[in-house]
């Protein structure tokens, strides 16, 4: 079971950011006489010094934006009744506003969209904030993960927030009530003690689909479509109906399919579940294993980026990308052990990979990885 999806074990609190120079990249096979092996994977940097960079996606404009979570602030929670400052394993929070959506252009260098977004930290330190961003026409919306005030934030948080033209943010979505008014169908645990279950939830991911967002929600376990003009937000499906916890964590479609990675069941594989656009329910006809973090078509090929092996957890330097068939669900591994934590997956103008490097540890240590597989 997991809460923030982003929370390292303890020993990671000492480790050191690696430069992502240092990426293990696939190298070309020996070529024969007569012709050259194809050449392997590449991995490159295209961008540097984000903070906890997480969900990105291209612009109309060709120009790719990332979300960044920032690491919090010294806002706490009052503790006063509704308002607890200990309430899961994962308390207390501090918060602050140091998120931002930042543009990345060709060349690398980068852009602030939008500032001083909300952020809030736990007690290991990691960052939540600034989740994912999507656009619908030509205006980007940014979701904000996790809120309320038992984060040291305004209790209209985590939301959908709408991107105004002079980077400043309207709330179009107040997802912390609508969670509220909602409750899935099981809940493991409710003591504060053991339970790492979150007042507000944990929005992780969200893409755009005409004129709505579909939203991942993790920590429970719901699927969402939420039209950002009317605010109204609609729900899905609910993955916990079986009484079992999934995880789900990323969303990815083509045509009438939605494909939703997962995180796993109390250390159990990740599930790559399969929806129809009406969401009566799923199938799963993908080999899966570890952790999910990213999907994104490319061609007629479904990759996906799994944070770490489900044998070495929270370990750096163990991301894989995989490639799944969608004929016989067949996982391949393309690249092994090419990042450290990383989060998302997009296809580029370039038909190139794009995936954050870094989605926890610190400031300014994330990076933007290229990917040609």
């Amino acid at each position: 079971m997991i809460s923030t999806t982003f929370t390292p074990a303890a020993a990671l609190a000492g480790l050191l950011l690696v430069s992502s120079s240092a990426l293990h990249a696939g190298s070309p096979g020996p070529a024969s006489a007569a012709t050259s092996a194809p050449p392997g994977p590449s991995v490159t940097t295209y961008a540097t010094g984000l903070t906890n960079p997480r969900g990105l996606v291209f612009g109309p404009d060709g120009h790719l934006y990332v979300a960044e979570a920032g690491i919090g602030g010294e806002q706490t929670a009052t503790d006063e009744t509704g308002c607890p400052a200990d309430f899961n394993v994962f308390s207390p929070y501090f918060a602050g506003y140091t998120g931002r959506v930042t543009r990345v252009l060709a060349n690398g260098t980068t852009q602030t969209v939008a500032a001083n977004l909300p952020s809030t930290v736990d007690s290991g330190g990691s960052g939540f904030g600034p989740t994912d961003v999507a656009f619908i026409g030509d205006q980007l919306y940014v979701l904000i993960e996790m809120g309320g005030c038992s984060h040291g934030l305004p209790d209209d948080l985590p939301a959908i927030l709408r991107v105004n033209k002079d980077g400043s943010t309207t709330n179009v979505a107040n997802l912390n009530a609508w969670h509220a008014a909602n409750l899935p169908n099981y809940i493991k645990d409710e003591d504060p003690e053991s339970t790492d279950q979150e007042p507000g939830g944990v929005f992780h991911s969200m893409i755009a689909q005409g004129k709505f967002l579909y939203v991942v929600e993790t920590n429970r376990g719901f699927l969402l479509r939420v039209d950002p003009k009317s605010g109204i937000v609609e729900k899905l499906y609910d993955m916990s109906v079986d009484s079992k916890e999934h995880n789900p964590i990323v969303m990815a479609r083509r045509g009438n399919e939605f494909h939703v990675g997962t995180f796993g069941e109390d250390d159990g594989p990740a599930e790559l579940a399969v929806f129809d656009k009406n969401f009566a329910g799923y199938s799963l006809p993908f080999e899966s294993l570890n952790p999910i973090v990213g999907l994104a078509w490319r061609g007629n090929k479904l990759f996906g980026v799994e944070i770490f092996p489900l044998v070495a957890a929270w370990s750096p330097d163990s991301a894989n990308l995989v490639a799944f068939d969608p004929k016989t669900g067949e996982r391949t591994e393309v690249l092994t052990g090419f990042a450290s934590f990383p989060n998302g997956l997009v296809t580029g103008p370039d038909g190139a990979l794009y995936t954050s490097n870094w989605a926890i540890g610190g400031a300014d240590g994330g990076s933007i990885l290229r990917i040609v597989p």
